[in-house]
């Protein structure tokens, strides 16, 4: 009977889930008399550590009430309801009692909230995080007294979006616009590997990273993000590691055998070619929540990480009268680009739609300039939803071709949406316009009710300019053994694009080489590669590719038809590798309910308070080092005390045998109390120095300092 009841309520859960819709927002109540009130973020740090495919964010949140009437005494719960990207894999969640930290545990979902909601009557310290849905989760603490703070950290695994440039990773700062007062800076720590260089903000590049050494937590890099840049979806991105287009790792841990794939069609299959794309900003802001800032900083951002110098594009906006940024096919390098945006000046784009002439000014200029280029529309606007309307516009937009001219659409609307019945189905907007476009124009049409956020909207969009491989086929093994158990990343792939990486994870059995075999169509030609990978070229993964690979299968079995058999694996993997799922949440209780403290479990966001205190008690060496690691140049930046520094002065860079390699001149370098210097990898002779380890070191009469620096040519 009580397995009987047992799947009736997991049947109930996945329905209600299913139907459940994204949103984020904080509360604290009294939970005795049901008034609530918008919490507030006091604090929030954020760890990035690259994880293969993935990258893993730990998020530490300090909660309160401020600004409420509440007493003193009262205590309150803290109710935050959030969504993370499609495909992340929660695996952890602490709770601070005092100063101890508690580690949850991971039960079945009725268990623990039955734990919980005895708990609440009997004012005990507990922590509950449940999955609600396929992206939306909750978060309940009790209590926090109206006069204290609650402290916790969420640890998950978000699929890193790849391109043959970067890979990169949402951060959670939609979880940070719930908070009551603005957050003012959120601190972003990441260490890494060395295959892993040029740590970026995508959408706000000026943002530094500073380099930091620690006796414990050793060598990391921290940069302090802004109130400005948590108002926008943004980026952690790395340089991609894609060697021939192929990143491979593996973890054996005896037991189990697991590997990590990236596979990008265009640079394996050396099938890529020069893209021109010009860019059209058809704006309407009574249809979407994305500011014309964020759109030019996205689209900026993806043409930096997507285009190479090789590569051509334009910007034209929609106004009363079209305006182009040029006249001709800019070159895509990264100088050009930001020149070409910083040119704009201030509201280069409308908040009114004139789709008719802002396309025909498209296809002009394409025209006028080699008639050899796509055309990349970016829109929010539903002024053709009608077909007759829609009709009418297609045939004159076709009549203006000759050849046919590709016109991609990402279809941003994500409000206020006009419903179209036509031949036997609903179309939301211009849905029918931009579906029948793209297909007459042999090009594509995605759009953000298909579930991607804006800047993934952009960044698949860009990737399908350069086409697409039928009847694709990717097949891997080992020399003697065979591979099991993948999973595709990409949920919502259709079509194998050249410029889009495959991301595979799964497990594998048997003796190196790793062979890949890849065919398929393209222009019309079949194909077919094999690709063999030793051992001593794949990357070595940790124990967090478990968790990766068990997310993966949670996420496929909870698609299946919900039967006992079903849930109860569910449960079972959910709880033996510490996977949140639909059917399982993470408890934190006081150690007298039975919790235990967690001793060695890490606090990171304690380098913010060490680091903080030092700067604000007049810590006289500051660090910056950016890019660090760094493939072409660094830029080093030290704030010294005037005392100590004088003419005996030596500023050198070593390697790890403690070889002087660069030597530089003080007085060229000082402005007061300020050091800046750049370092392009040579050395004294002008040479290029090896890649590795080096340390900058500045020795005066009475000082010492030293930085690690890491070279990857």
């Amino acid at each position: 009977m009580f397995k009987k009841l047992l799947v009736f309520s997991a049947l109930i859960i996945l329905i209600v889930s299913n139907i459940s819709y994204g949103y984020d927002y904080l509360r604290v109540r009294d939970p005795q008399n049901w008034h609530d009130t918008q919490g507030t973020i006091e604090k929030a740090v954020i760890s990035v550590r690259p994880q293969g495919l993935y990258m893993e964010i730990g998020l530490y949140l300090t909660f309160s009430a401020k600004g409420w009437s509440y007493s003193n005494t009262d205590s309150l719960e803290v109710e935050f309801y959030f969504d993370l990207p499609e495909n992340s894999i929660v695996h952890d969640s602490w709770l601070w009692v005092g100063d101890d930290i508690i580690r949850g545990e991971i039960m079945d979902k009725w268990t623990a909230s039955a734990i919980y909601e005895d708990i609440v009557k009997r004012r005990r310290d507990p922590s509950i995080l449940f999955k609600r849905g396929k992206n939306n989760y909750e978060l309940r603490i009790y209590p926090m007294l109206a006069s204290e703070t609650r402290k916790v950290k969420l640890t998950y695994l978000v699929p890193a979006q790849w391109n043959s440039h970067n890979i990169l990773a949402s951060l959670p700062t939609n979880l940070l616009r719930t908070s009551r007062y603005d957050v003012s800076t959120f601190y972003l720590l990441t260490w890494l590997e060395d295959e892993w260089i040029n740590p970026k903000i995508l959408e706000f590049p000026d943002i530094a990273f500073q380099s930091h050494s620690d006796s414990v937590f050793g060598d990391y890099i921290r940069a302090d993000i802004t109130s400005e840049a948590i108002q926008s979806n943004i980026h952690f991105s790395l340089a991609s590691p894609l060697k021939e287009g192929i990143y491979l790792n593996r973890y054996n841990s005896g037991s189990e055998e697991i590997y990590q794939l990236a596979f990008l069609p265009a640079k394996a299959l050396s099938l890529s070619t020069a893209s021109k794309a010009v860019v059209l900003f058809d704006y309407d802001a009574y249809n979407c929540n994305i500011t014309t800032d964020e759109i030019l900083n996205t689209v900026k951002s993806v043409l930096h990480s997507s285009f190479t110098e090789k590569d051509s594009f334009n910007l034209i906006f929609s106004h009363l009268s079209i305006n182009r940024a040029s006249e001709a096919w800019l070159p895509a390098d990264s100088l050009t680009i930001e020149q070409t945006f910083s040119d704009l000046g201030d509201s280069p784009i409308s908040n009114y739609s004139n789709l008719p002439s802002l396309l025909a000014n498209g296809i002009e200029f394409v025209k006028d300039n080699g008639n050899n280029g796509s055309i990349v529309l970016i829109s929010s606007s539903d002024q053709v939803g009608d077909y007759k309307v829609a009709n009418q516009l297609i045939s004159d937009v076709l009549d203006l071709m000759d050849p046919e001219i590709p016109i991609h659409v990402a279809d941003f609307q994500d409000r206020n949406y006009s419903y179209y019945y036509i031949a036997g189905r609903s179309y939301y907007g211009n849905e029918y316009f931009y579906t029948n476009l793209s297909r007459l124009t042999t090009s594509n049409y995605f759009d953000v009710r298909s579930g991607y956020t804006f800047s993934e909207l952009i960044n698949t969009t860009f990737n399908s300019i350069s086409g697409f491989i039928s009847s694709f086929d990717l097949h891997t093994r080992l020399q003697s053994g065979y591979c099991y158990s993948r999973y595709d990343l990409d949920s919502k792939k259709s079509s194998v694009y050249l410029d889009k990486p495959i991301l595979q994870i799964g497990k594998y059995q048997g003796n190196f080489p790793f062979v890949i075999e890849a065919s398929g169509i393209y222009e019309s030609d079949v194909f077919s590669q094999q690709f063999e990978i030793g051992e001593e070229n794949i990357n070595q993964s940790d124990s967090l590719s478990e968790e990766a690979w068990t997310g993966n299968y949670i996420e496929y079995l909870e698609s299946q038809e919900q039967t006992n058999d079903i849930i109860n694996e569910i449960i079972d993997y959910s709880v033996s590798e510490r996977v949140l799922s639909i059917y399982s949440a993470f408890l934190c209780l006081e150690p007298a309910r039975g919790g235990e403290v967690c001793y060695d479990c890490m606090d990171e966001s304690e380098l913010v308070a060490i680091r903080d205190h030092l700067n604000n008690n007049g810590n006289d060496s500051l660090f910056i080092a950016y890019p660090n690691p760094f493939n072409e140049q660094v830029q080093i930046k030290i704030n010294l005390s005037s005392s100590g520094i004088n003419d005996n002065t030596t500023i050198k860079i070593y390697n790890i045998l403690g070889q002087v390699v660069r030597t530089f001149d003080l007085h060229k370098n000082l402005n007061g109390n300020k050091l800046n210097i750049t370092w392009n990898g040579k050395n004294d002779l002008g040479s290029d120095v090896s890649s590795g380890t080096y340390f900058f070191v500045i020795i005066s009469t009475s000082k010492r300092y030293s930085l690690k620096l890491l070279y990857m040519k």
